[in-house]
């Protein structure tokens, strides 16, 4: 029973990605380990894009991770967009990251509305966006209700929303019980949302247990009311 226990937490700290605590514990336990199951083991951390734990395993297995090895591995990172997998993987071999492909990342991340991963795209790339890229992104942004990213976006753009677009993202921001953001989002535009939107966004605020947003919208709901 106490060899079960042992041979689970091995198991454990390996799929975790914590191989130098399970040779440690194995060699302990007089457990053995093959070094086909620990080399497998590094493998499914690279797939996993667990750069710094593939190679603190490979240094307590003994077992080598060569500079093309990691090459392709950050190729496969890049083409997946995983930026941050390749910055790790990168830094191990003292390799640049091709600066033409960072952008091209940065864009995809930019015209589907992930500004934050764009814009350290093309930051690790010494690049800036053009600014119909980043109109692109402010759109997304608003669209899907993220009103602080689409204004960044938009400032950075070198323009402004229309009033509609805010009033969509207000929209957007009240359906999901973001009071706040859908407040801020029709104050810009200069309108001011219903009384049904306000207390629909309060009923959720209440489902989710957020007693000051639930308050607040339909503190806002009343004084359209001009109850308050």
């Amino acid at each position: 029973m106490a060899e079960e226990k042992v041979i689970a937490y091995i198991k454990k700290c390996l799929e975790e990605g914590k191989m130098p605590e399970a040779i440690d514990t194995s060699r302990v336990a007089g457990v053995q380990l093959s070094k086909e199951e620990l080399k497998n083991y590094i493998y499914k951390y690279l797939e996993s894009g667990w750069v710094s734990r593939a190679l603190k395993g490979s240094k307590a297995a003994g077992i080598e991770l060569t500079p093309e090895i990691i090459t392709r591995y950050i190729e496969k990172y890049l083409d997946e967009g995983r930026i941050y997998s390749a910055v790790d993987a990168a830094k191990l071999i003292g390799k640049p990251l091709p600066a033409e492909k960072l952008v091209s990342i940065g864009n995809e991340y930019l015209i589907n509305g992930n500004l934050t991963s764009g814009l350290e795209a093309y930051k690790l790339a010494g690049k800036t966006p053009q600014a119909e890229v980043l109109i692109t992104c402010a759109k997304m942004c608003l669209s899907n209700g993220e009103l602080s990213h689409g204004l960044e976006a938009y400032k950075l753009g070198g323009s402004k929303p229309t009033a509609e677009e805010l009033i969509e993202c207000g929209e957007v921001c009240l359906c999901e019980g973001d009071i706040t953001q859908g407040l801020e989002a029709y104050l810009l535009a200069g309108k001011t949302p219903t009384k049904e939107m306000l207390r629909e966004c309060g009923e959720i605020c209440l489902i989710e247990r957020r007693v000051d947003d639930a308050r607040k919208a339909f503190v806002a709901a009343q004084k359209i009311d001009g109850t308050a």
